[in-house]
Formats: structure tokens, sequence, C-alpha cells
């Protein structure tokens, strides 16, 4: 039997940091799933799903459009249930081009066996089907760029001859993103941008969840030497705006690293700049600790990589907009370029060098975006919608 709102009655557990919910509906245990939109790389989405939704529900099945167990996050690869378009020869690698496919791939998924559905969404994954019996909580990294914030640039981007096509899908996509909405009956939102692009998209109002850092790689050491360059930890596409990090320390011959992969690694060939790829966490936290300070010029939703530097005990310089508003503390946990220019980065790396940060205070900041507080926030979400 699944949920009846009326006759549900609930068991849970305190909260810790080993925090797995265990929730009752008449006396047996709540079936859960998750459901994702593709699981092809490794960014800040993908994470909330392998490693914190995942570690939370340890029984849940994970449901997702496409999954590569070579660029996602190889380590759930006996839990991820893919759709259909996983037998599409090349689907993980050209994801992209399949957008149009993804409504009706979401639709498929079968769920009737759950009570509560948990959605990680940022491109379709909202929009799963049904019944009245079964909550809906999706958990919102940005209601999807290409629809609502980056259209005509993404059309833009493609021969001119594909541009009419594309914006009658996008038109179409961005309706259904629109109706399917009404099938959520809670949202919440990574952070208070999210919220507001959820409002003003979506009509819906949402609770902010602050995404969880992992605190057992991204931590203060009792090494506090600090290297002579500053760290840009990023993918390398446009939006991300390396470009700028480049160019600003060009001017001040300072030294810069890129850690990082994507289309734009081809423009990393300035002599001031060492480009390492991509590296693993530890490797990451390791450059972290040493850097004088993180160069983030996104306007990101949230931007986790701030969070990161700052649990190691290092400044931030981040464009004052998006996200690093709700995580960086100007002048205590690190400074704000007050413009997305190269010359404003460059005066404000200039004025961070006249300042002092304290590692302690620093790192204590970044314990605040912990998974015992995300666990507790999602855990009270599922009560309140039962």
């Amino acid at each position: 039997m699944l949920l009846d709102s009326n006759l549900a009655r609930l068991s849970v557990p305190s909260v810790s940091d080993d925090f797995a919910p265990s929730i009752r509906i008449d006396g047996r245990e709540a079936q859960i799933a998750i459901v994702s939109d593709p699981l092809v790389q490794r960014g800040g989405a993908e994470r909330v799903v392998a490693d914190v939704l995942s570690r939370m529900f340890p029984q849940a099945p994970i449901h997702a459009v496409l999954y590569s167990a070579k660029t996602g996050p190889a380590h759930i690869a006996d839990r991820v249930i893919p759709t259909a378009l996983q037998r599409i020869p090349g689907a993980t690698r050209r994801h992209r081009w399949l957008l149009p496919l993804y409504p009706s791939a979401v639709e498929s998924i079968d769920l009737r066996a759950y009570d509560i559905i948990i959605s990680s969404h940022h491109t379709a994954a909202k929009g799963i089907l049904r019944n009245s019996n079964q909550r809906h909580i999706c958990y919102c990294h940005t209601p999807m760029r290409a629809l609502w914030e980056r259209s005509i640039e993404e059309i833009e981007e493609l021969p001119r001859l594909l541009r009419p096509f594309a914006a009658r899908a996008l038109s179409q996509l961005r309706e259904w993103d629109y109706i399917t909405a009404g099938r959520v009956d809670l949202f919440l939102a990574n952070s208070a941008t999210t919220q507001e692009r959820i409002r003003r998209h979506y009509g819906r109002d949402s609770r902010i969840v602050h995404p969880p850092l992992d605190e057992g790689t991204f931590h203060r050491t009792n090494d506090l030497s600090v290297g002579d360059y500053y760290l840009v930890a990023s993918r390398l596409v446009p939006y991300k705006r390396v470009d700028l990090a480049i160019a600003a320390t060009a001017k001040l011959n300072r030294r810069l690293i890129i850690a990082g992969s994507g289309p734009m690694k081809a423009g990393l060939g300035e002599p001031h700049v060492e480009y390492v790829g991509h590296v693993s966490d530890e490797r990451l936290a390791e450059l972290m600790r040493h850097a004088r300070a993180l160069i983030f010029p996104a306007f990101e939703d949230f931007g986790m990589t701030p969070v990161e530097m700052m649990a190691c005990g290092r400044p931030v310089i981040a464009y004052a907009k998006g996200g690093a508003l709700e995580t960086v503390v100007d002048g205590l946990t690190g400074i704000f370029s007050p413009a997305q220019t190269a010359d404003a980065f460059g005066a404000t790396i200039e004025r961070f060098e006249s300042m002092q940060f304290d590692s302690n205070v620093i790192a204590a900041h970044a314990r605040q975006f912990s998974y015992a507080n995300f666990a507790r926030e999602v855990h009270d979400a599922i009560l309140d919608v039962l």
C-alpha cells in the first residue's frame, strides 16, 4: 500500500554525521527512489546524487536519464538504472544532442512501487510521473539554463541552418518544463539565486538547502605554508569565465594554476599559467591548502568550489553575484570583485594582497555546509510533505 497522508505514521531517528533516515509508514519502511539528470560527469549536481543522497538513502535505487561509470561517479554503478536512451550508441558522450528526448525518457521511468521520490534536477528530472498517493521532493540545482537563462546564446552557438529547429525544440521544452513543475510537492533550492529562478520561471515557492561539502577530503591541516600561485578549479566552459582569471593574473604577472578539463583548455597557453587538467579530489584539496587564494569569476547558482577552498582554510576572490554571496564573507573569508571583468579582478587581487585572513576562521565558517546539516534539512522536508 502506498502513502495515504491521513494514515501515515512516521518513525525517524536523530540526526548525526552518519545520518541515514529510516522513515516508516504504517509500520513499514517507506520505499524511496532517487531520480537524476544524466550522471555523465563529476560536477556539483552529480556529487549531490552520488555522494549525498545515495548515502542518506542507501537502499534507494538511482534512476538516471543517462549514466557513465567512466566519466561520471563510478562508485554507484551497481545502483544506477539508466533510461532507454542509454542504448543509443554514443549517448553518454553526446548527451546534449539528445535533450529533446529527455522528457519522454524521464516520463518512462516506472516509479509505482515507491512512496517518496527525490529528484535531483537541473535539466529534466523533475518531470517524472507519479500518482496521487506518492510524494515528490525536487532538489533543484537550477531551472535549465538553456531554456530560461541562455536560450539565445545556445541557439547562436549552432550552425545557422539548425537554429530554427533548435528554437522550436527549446520552446517546446520550455513549455514542458513549466508544466511539470506542477508535479512537484516541494522544491528545495540549492541557493537564493536558484530560489528566485524557481519563483520566476515556475511560479513556485521553495526552501533553500545548501549542498554539503566533502568534509573528509576538504579540510584544513597543520601545514599552513602558502605557495606563490593563485588557483582556478573549474570545468573549462565559457560561462565559468576562466579567461578573466587568466587575463587578470597576466596583467599582474602572478602565477596561476588551473585544475579542470573542458573544451576551452586549448586556450591555456599563457606563460604564467600551469594547467594540471582534471585531478583527484585529494590532489585538488592539496592545491587549495597552499594557494594564495581561489579565483572564482563565474556567476554560479551556488558554487561548491569556494566552500571547499574555505574548508581548506584559504580565502576566495569571487565575482559579487550568485551563490558566492551566500558562502563567502567579504573581508573575513574572502573578497569580492564588483564586476565580471579582467580589470576588476586585477584590482581586487591587488586589494586582496594588502589584507590578512585567519585560516582558522575561514575553515570554521565552511563547516556550516556540512552533511549533517544538509541531511537534517532534507529529512525535515520529507516529514513536511508527509
